[in-house]
């Protein structure tokens, strides 16, 4: 991965935030992040991110594990 490809990053709020909120606890509520995700302007970028490198934790571009599972179902065809 270059610099280049994770540049956005540094403009995302969750570069601002405590990063313990995009990676809560198993059972807590993941609505502080995605709020602060429907603000950012590299939410776009940071979806795409996490989709194709396939990360497991945390919330990305506004999504949680779950929800990008399903999404990356639904590219795949597995879904309706």
């Amino acid at each position: 991965m270059t610099s280049t490809a994770t540049a956005w990053m540094a403009a995302g709020l969750c570069a601002q935030t405590d990063p313990g909120e995009f990676f809560p606890e198993k059972g807590a509520s993941p609505a502080t992040a995605k709020r602060l995700c429907r603000a950012c302007r590299v939410r776009e970028q940071c979806l795409n991110f996490a989709v194709t490198n396939g990360e497991q934790h945390g919330v990305w571009g506004g999504t949680t594990v779950r929800e990008r599972a399903r999404l990356t179902e639904r590219t795949r065809g597995g879904a309706s």
